[in-house]
């Protein structure tokens, strides 16, 4: 965990929302059966749609190279697979995949999260409040331009509203699986 006590402002709040999701992901990660985690839930042999582990951390994988690409660097650590965008961009659904036949192994994607994670994290931590308050530029960085204009409120809202948002779907599959809270 990176000290935030000394960092500027933007860079000391991002980092804290970013560093308390990616810590209740670790926790609801836990106990999940690698071979379910890209099932979807049944209730009398009908399949609910909904986002499995394997999709959740997947999707949430590839926004750190995006932040990363928005704030003018190459994403190094925080990279993923070309494959990533296909299975697990915005817009894709999530597909029942009781075989594991569509999606990488549950491991590997658990993995690429957390590493791409950490990188975007070790990066804020080298920045200023001007550098996370640039305008976001590049190519194929437009609708991010257009949806938050700045690099910091893109960071803010892809670490912590959408982290969110996806782990509270991956709160309710893991209760439909039959595993506890990951809170107590």
């Amino acid at each position: 965990m990176t000290d935030t006590a000394t960092k500027s402002q933007s860079v000391r709040l991002l980092l804290t929302m970013s560093q308390r999701t990616s810590g209740l992901a670790d926790a609801l990660a836990q106990g999940i059966d690698a071979d379910k985690a890209g099932s979807m839930p049944t209730v009398d042999e009908k399949v609910i749609h909904c986002n499995h582990p394997k999709f959740v951390f997947g999707h949430l994988a590839i926004y750190p190279q995006k932040i990363m690409r928005a704030l003018g660097v190459e994403p190094g650590e925080a990279s993923v697979p070309d494959v990533y965008s296909e299975l697990f961009e915005a817009g894709v659904d999530c597909q029942h995949d009781p075989d594991n036949t569509i999606y990488p192994a549950y491991d590997e994607i658990l993995e690429h999260f957390k590493r791409s994670h950490k990188a975007v994290q070790e990066h804020i931590a080298t920045l200023d409040d001007q550098a996370l308050a640039s305008a976001i530029e590049g190519e194929g960085n437009e609708r991010a331009a257009e949806f938050f204009g700045t690099c910091d409120a893109m960071g803010l809202f892809m670490l912590h509203d959408h982290f969110m948002f996806h782990l509270g779907q991956l709160s309710t599959w893991r209760r439909c699986f039959g595993l506890g809270s990951a809170m107590g």
